[in-house]
């Protein structure tokens, strides 16, 4: 067991007034077998009416509105929690079985992971995931800039280059094809400055977890944010807006001690 302080920051800056702002954020860690939340703290500016609810992937959802002109949204969270890996998580769901938007492999990616699952020798699903992560790591170059919130597994694949949430997808599309059910995780990790994005597997009892962009299992010093089969269901914030804006800035900062 492991207590950790935790805190991310987010500053949202806009070009131009907007209005009529809608928001969602996943960034109040969830309560599971292997963290447990002591204390949070969620800040958000300007002063939004928020509501507090839970999505069917278990992660906590604030939902907030600004009816009026503003030209950025700050949000930050900050607390302490105890992570332990001695335990187990055990909420299975059939869609993590299954290729999503985000994991889908194009035929280039197929190909890969069809050579990769025939050269494979192992039979227990944590060595496959290693040697999976490993083949992995061998064409796949860690890059920043090369792609976006929006980039696929396979157009990752196709620039052989990305960040943590590049590496996540292609790895899900590998297992999945191997036919190991596998999720998407946003959190905060020791070696990130930002967000950071790792992989659970389902062993046929319990979760495991590894991170492909550092090729490694992970540790106590991660804590999860969010979750869901990719992307698109463990983004830390959403929102829609109207407005001339045409830019916006982020800026990011987090931190695990």
């Amino acid at each position: 067991m492991k207590k950790i302080n935790f805190s991310y920051e987010t500053k949202l800056t806009f070009d131009d007034y907007v209005h009529y702002h809608s928001f969602a954020l996943r960034v109040i860690p969830p309560e599971t077998e292997t963290q447990h939340i002591l204390t949070c703290e969620l800040n958000i500016s300007p002063i939004a009416v928020t509501q507090q609810t839970v999505d069917a992937f278990g992660n906590n959802i604030t939902s907030g509105y600004l009816a009026g002109q503003h030209r950025f949204l700050d949000f930050s969270v900050k607390g302490t929690a105890e992570t332990d890996l001695s335990k187990f998580r055990t909420d299975y769901m059939p869609c993590y079985l299954y290729q999503s938007d985000f994991t889908k492999p194009d035929s280039e990616l197929s190909a890969f992971c069809q050579t990769c699952i025939s050269e494979c020798s192992e039979t227990e699903i944590p060595a496959r995931v290693r040697y999976f992560s490993d083949r992995l790591s061998e064409v796949i170059a860690y890059q920043k800039n090369t792609t976006d919130a929006g980039t696929t597994a396979s157009e990752a694949f196709a620039l052989k280059s990305g960040v943590c949430q590049d590496f996540a997808h292609i790895l899900i599309s590998m297992l999945r094809t191997d036919g190991i059910s596998a999720r998407y995780i946003a959190g905060l990790a020791f070696c990130d400055g930002e967000t950071h994005a790792w992989v659970e597997y389902w062993t046929g009892t319990h979760w495991e977890s590894f991170d492909p962009a550092n090729n490694c299992p992970v540790t106590e010093e991660y804590l999860i944010l969010a979750q869901g089969r990719d992307f698109g269901d463990a983004s830390v914030s959403r929102g829609v807006m109207l407005g001339k804006y045409t830019r916006q800035l982020q800026l990011v900062r987090s931190a695990l001690s």
